[in-house]
């Protein structure tokens, strides 16, 4: 049993002389309530409260151990704000996080390294990987990861959106034609990245998908864009890769009225681990910088 949730429950008993009325405060039941009073009597061994169906009438016991109890609370309510205040004052100690390389690199680092001069004290071990990685296997306390989260054990901020394009080069282009839909990507050489073969676009049309192939598969977008200039087929280019000047980088942007999906990205950290000052430190800027930019 939590003792101190126990004499959070004994104290506001006495003080509002319901079960019910606490249940409703705490936000569980009454029964909840009565078990945890039960548990309190038998661990003092001592009867805390007469109980009626009108009232609660506490004890001469519960009467002089309320005011040990109030203060016991009052003084776990100080020693947890100081904490809090300390944490937030000294954001310190190895963070080990993981992101994307290409993401990591291009979005992710420039970020970090403001990180580190607003928080002199914290060390970053920054482990770049694409892969998915089991963050508590790993020693890892934060991770960033693109696209949709496949476990429901891990708690997530959003740090925004990747937008794709679909690119081409001119050269390529003039010597195998220009799609004019997605499902025509089907009969072109295509980029593809890593597992994702399959491609999806939203259109006023409603969503569509289809499977792609090509002379070449790289988990990088680095790389796929570096193919894609190298004329090796068509490929969906990351926003941090290409902003809006593709002309300046041998591209040409594809299927104006087709939009390829764009995917979350989101900072994790386990459901089961505690949060240090340097994470939440971490976290809160990584969000706010993102918003503003």
């Amino acid at each position: 049993m939590d003792s101190t949730k126990a004499y959070q429950v004994f104290v506001r008993a006495l003080e509002v002389g319901s079960f019910s009325a606490v249940a409703r405060e705490m936000g569980t039941t009454q029964s909840s309530i009565s078990k945890i009073i039960a548990s309190l009597e038998t661990s003092l061994g001592v009867q805390l409260f007469a109980r009626t169906t009108r009232k609660l009438h506490p004890t001469d016991e519960a009467l002089q151990l309320y005011e040990h109890a109030r203060q016991l609370l009052d003084t776990v309510d100080a020693l947890t704000s100081a904490s809090r205040k300390t944490q937030k004052a000294e954001a310190s100690g190895l963070l080990r996080l993981t992101i994307p390389h290409s993401y990591g690199r291009r979005r992710l680092m420039p970020l970090l390294a403001r990180f580190i001069e607003r928080y002199p004290k914290v060390k970053l071990d920054i482990v770049m990987k694409d892969d998915i990685l089991d963050l508590i296997g790993e020693g890892l306390e934060l991770g960033v990861r693109i696209g949709t989260l496949p476990s429901n054990t891990l708690i997530a901020r959003s740090l925004g959106i990747v937008e794709y394009t679909t690119v081409a080069t001119a050269r390529y282009l003039a010597k195998h034609g220009r799609p004019e839909s997605p499902l025509d990507l089907a009969q072109h050489a295509c980029i593809v990245s890593g597992t994702q073969s399959r491609w999806h676009f939203e259109s006023e049309h409603g969503r569509q998908s289809v499977e792609v192939a090509g002379p070449i598969r790289v988990n990088d977008a680095e790389a796929i864009c570096q193919a894609a200039q190298a004329d090796l087929g068509i490929a969906q280019v990351p926003d941090w890769i290409v902003r809006s000047d593709f002309a300046a980088h041998g591209l040409v942007p594809l299927l104006d009225d087709y939009y390829p999906i764009p995917k979350p990205v989101s900072i994790v950290y386990p459901q089961t681990r505690f949060l240090t000052q340097r994470a939440r430190s971490l976290i809160d800027f990584l969000v706010a910088e993102m918003r503003n930019g």
